[in-house]
């Protein structure tokens, strides 16, 4: 079928309810290189913009230059769609790919960017005749182009198409016009033979093209299979409207899926949290448990130290004492040599003598018995249950990592109880 056609039995203007608004792509562009939008929109333009936002590319955002429809149903432009065999990038689906292309001329959407340019023309007071330039009176719908009344009167002398006042179409809103717009559209006949386009009635379903009624009459092999063109036309609409309305049984279904998931990753996120703060809490709890050995260690080496010190200070006191009567007594005995009378020795002779023999007597101790080597032992075994009983709990908990049947076996992170353990 011909472009001409197709964009003739373009649908009435119905968003896609695939085709989700975007609130915040700019507003779009005319597509007339005669008419440039004024800088400060009117509430008209603006609701007109925000109603067909959708005619804007799905990739770039900006208004959709020969857009493409993908098997996806995303409508991109030309520059989006890039390399055949590339992704879409709305939804990843693998793009068209071969020079076979399966990107299909968005006819509709061409259509209606067509239009509602047209749209905007009209509302505009400065919309000019398309021949001569001057201030615009009327809108042929079926050449499509802007009148003045001069133009409007030769057009129509020699036409007699439709055309109506730019006053009355001001008046209509924007779907109006695009309803009447659709409704006027003429489907031509797709015989390229034809001098002149000729309008037609007739589809073929055996060639799948419109026909005129002479080439309806030489195309004796579809006679049975022609009919006609408004009746194909509901009968392809209905068909797609019995699609869409099996495709919200899909939606459903898939929306329940989707919200299911959105509940699995809501849970998963909620047991990630719940597993942290545990692991955190259990972290503290052996922290400070083991804090609490070294300090309980700490204190009872402080304490049998200051023990055995006591004991070893008292026999440290009696060493020093008998060492310093030995060194006093030498040395009375050489002043008493070097400067004591005969008389002195005599009389002094018995006292040293007894004295110096209670010294003789005296004999140091055995020092492996005053000082305990072995004092400290208790603590180091304390120090290695308490360091044995963490790395065996490292270790199980390694082994249960490394061993499916362990880690398929769920083991909860309080089984580990140090404040039970030996140390």
């Amino acid at each position: 079928m011909q472009r001409e056609p197709a964009l003739a039995q373009s649908p009435g203007p119905q968003q896609d309810p695939a085709l989700p608004p975007t609130p915040t792509m700019p507003p779009p562009e005319s597509v007339s290189e005669d008419h440039q939008p004024s800088p400060s929109h009117s509430p008209t333009e603006k609701a007109v913009e925000e109603e067909f936002e959708f005619l804007r590319c799905q990739g770039c955002q900006v208004e959709a230059k020969c857009p493409k429809l993908l098997p996806c149903l995303h409508t991109l432009c030309s520059g989006c769609l890039g390399a055949p065999g590339t992704q879409c990038p709305i939804c990843q689906a693998p793009g068209p790919a071969g020079s076979d292309s399966l990107a299909l001329d968005n006819v509709f959407f061409e259509s209606l960017q067509r239009r509602l340019s047209v749209y905007r023309q009209i509302v505009d007071a400065q919309a000019l005749c398309t021949r001569c330039k001057e201030t615009a009176d009327f809108w042929c719908f079926e050449c499509e182009q802007l009148l003045c009344a001069k133009c409007f009167e030769a057009h129509q002398w020699f036409l007699k198409h439709e055309a109506r006042p730019l006053a009355e179409l001001r008046s209509q809103s924007v779907r109006e016009f695009l309803d009447g717009t659709r409704k006027s559209n003429n489907i031509f006949c797709s015989n390229p033979n034809h001098r002149t386009p000729m309008l037609t009635s007739i589809y073929c379903r055996g060639c799948s093209k419109p026909l005129c009624c002479s080439c309806a009459l030489l195309d004796t092999g579809h006679s049975e299979l022609k009919c006609d063109i408004s009746a194909e036309i509901q009968q392809r609409q209905d068909e797609l409207d019995a699609m869409a309305q099996a495709l919200q049984e899909q939606d459903r279904a898939f929306g329940a899926a989707h919200a299911q998931m959105h509940a699995a990753v809501s849970q998963l996120g909620r047991m990630r949290a719940d597993t942290e703060e545990l692991i955190h809490a259990r972290v503290r709890q052996v922290v400070a448990h083991v804090l609490a050995q070294e300090q309980e260690l700490l204190e009872g080496v402080s304490a049998r130290y200051q023990r055995s010190y006591d004991e070893i200070a008292g026999q440290l006191g009696h060493l020093e004492a008998v060492l310093q009567r030995i060194r006093v007594g030498g040395t009375l005995v050489q002043r008493m040599k070097r400067y004591a009378s005969d008389q002195e020795v005599l009389d002094m002779h018995g006292f040293l003598r007894e004295a110096l023999s209670r010294l003789r007597q005296e004999e140091p101790q055995n020092l492996q018995a005053a000082v305990r080597t072995d004092g400290f032992d208790e603590f180091k075994v304390r120090l290695q249950g308490l360091v044995s009983c963490i790395t065996q709990a490292t270790d199980a908990a390694l082994h249960r990592r490394a061993s499916p049947e362990a880690s398929s076996t769920p083991r909860d992170s309080s089984d580990i109880d140090l404040r039970n353990a030996s140390w």
